[in-house]
């Protein structure tokens, strides 16, 4: 059952037959017969059906057909579910076979008898969880005899790989359809991921004096709002700045308020509010600006101590002090990165430079990790080439709501610049570099692929442009394409690789 004759003809149409969602009125083709049978590959919205079904001779039982079915959504195997197999022959004949559960997960068998010779048009519905999905087949032959069974076996055509959909259900495996699309052209460059401006803090003690060990215990990666206390520190210096200052600004206090209710009672002038006043403001920004707490604002803790807050919001992503430590003036205490939008630091060749004033986006990867990531904002283009590497730097900002982006990242990229070009294009995924060269792997059936060194265009990281050695409705190999080649390597051949049924 699993040797395969093939014809011209049908090679040639096969990526015709399995192309993306066919229209449900159009009957698909057999991919090859092989002594009266056929293999057909087809897809619906939701299913691909691969098939494959044996020579029929009128009245009497066939061996088994083998019914593949996947789920497009994650490539795996119908595990329910009733299948109907309707048959109709001429003068109106018709049976229909009732497959009440696969007889393993993706595999369906029936065995017609079908009671009259020409030409039958088969038909599938599947019934699963309360929802019908109809599933062209095409048309078969019945013979009058095994006597009239054709008897000739073609090779098949060279260089076709064979990955049973037993395989293919038992690893990551997914296919896509070649479209046409516009993409921009891009200049590659490589860089890091940075921290922008207002996205990073370098926390540091104003005051000298000693960190309090009952304090905040913040680690690295704890999360910290905007104005949150990083530690409590015990100020100890010479002059006793920190001590002088928070009392000279309670005494400003004091004398202001007193100095509202002598004018209020008429027993001063206008003047000496003023300057009260005055001198609370400077008392205050005094006390302000090396970020100490107002008294009475201390949340309960002890007045005299020093709250060491930061000025964003983020995580910890370095802490330099522990508790009991003694800090000076200027000691860096902690690193606070705001990580939700990061920049992507492109280093462009400098003789790329006079491109940068049309450029539409960028996309990038980092180290360890094949993930696409698109930078949409440019944030700026610099003015000056560095005399060392002979690059500009241009940045983007870069949304990272899953935190996946770390601040320092190795990243490389493209830059997309100028007018897209139109062509036909394969997800970004689907192009292997094998020994240097760009490489598709094409599905032409249900169980088989062939490999195309192709020619590439432009790319905005989804999607690649392929200049020669695609056509558009072709399907290809966006995630197994490494297991396609493997089994490229090895002894089996498509025309006798057998798995039961």
């Amino acid at each position: 059952m699993r040797a395969m004759s093939w014809t011209v003809a049908a090679t040639a149409a096969l990526w015709l037959l399995t192309c993306a969602q066919p229209a449900p009125d159009v009957p698909a083709e057999a991919d090859h017969s092989h002594a009266g049978g056929g293999v057909v590959t087809h897809w619906t919205d939701e299913l691909e059906l691969f098939v494959e079904y044996p020579p029929h001779v009128k009245d009497v039982p066939s061996d088994p057909w083998a019914i593949h079915l996947t789920w497009l959504e994650d490539w795996q195997p119908v595990r329910e579910g009733r299948l109907t197999l309707l048959l109709r022959g001429p003068g109106g004949a018709r049976e229909e076979i009732v497959m009440d559960a696969p007889n393993r997960p993706g595999v369906f068998t029936a065995t017609p008898a079908l009671p009259a010779t020409g030409t039958w048009r088969a038909d599938m519905t599947l019934a699963v969880r309360g929802a019908d999905h109809p599933i062209p087949v095409g048309q078969l032959q019945v013979f009058e005899s095994e006597d009239a069974l054709p008897h000739d076996v073609e090779e098949p055509p060279p260089n076709l790989i064979a990955l049973l959909k037993e395989q293919q259900w038992t690893m990551p495996f997914a296919v896509g359809v070649a479209e046409e699309r516009r993409i921009a052209r891009s200049i590659s460059a490589t860089g890091e991921t940075a921290a922008p401006a207002s996205g990073l803090a370098h926390v540091s003690t104003p005051v000298a004096g000693l960190i309090v060990a009952n304090g905040p215990a913040l680690a690295p990666g704890d999360p910290v709002s905007a104005g949150q206390t990083l530690a409590l520190i015990a100020p100890a210096s010479i002059d006793n700045s920190y001590a002088r200052l928070r009392a000279d600004f309670v005494e400003a206090r004091r004398e202001a308020e007193r100095a509202e209710r002598l004018f209020a009672a008429g027993a001063i002038a206008q003047r000496r509010l003023e300057e009260a006043r005055h001198e609370l403001d400077v008392a205050q920004a005094a006390f302000e600006a090396i970020g100490g707490t107002p008294p009475g604002e201390e949340d309960g803790t002890d007045p005299h101590l020093y709250r060491l807050r930061t000025p964003i919001g983020g995580v910890i992503a370095e802490r330099h002090v522990a508790p009991g430590q003694h800090v000076g003036a200027g000691t860096h205490a902690f690193t606070v990165v705001n990580p939700a939008t990061l920049w992507f630091v492109a280093h462009v060749p400098a003789r790329h430079a006079a491109a940068l004033g049309d450029l539409s986006g960028a996309w990038f990867t980092v180290e360890g990790t094949e993930r696409v990531h698109t930078a949409g904002r440019l944030v700026s283009v610099g003015s000056v080439i560095d005399p060392d590497n002979r690059t500009l730097p241009v940045r983007f900002a870069v949304a990272n709501p899953d935190r996946a982006l770390k601040v320092g990242m190795l990243a490389a990229g493209h830059l997309l610049v100028g007018d897209p070009v139109e062509g036909v294009a394969v997800p970004a995924t689907a192009v292997q570099d094998e020994d240097g060269l760009p490489v598709v792997y094409v599905k032409v059936g249900g169980e088989a692929f062939l490999r195309r060194v192709v020619e590439l265009g432009p790319s905005d990281g989804s999607w690649t442009i392929i200049t020669a050695g695609v056509a558009a409705g072709e399907q290809v190999v966006t995630t197994g394409a490494y297991q396609v080649k493997l089994a490229s390597l090895g002894d089996a051949e498509i025309s006798d690789h057998g798995h039961p049924h």
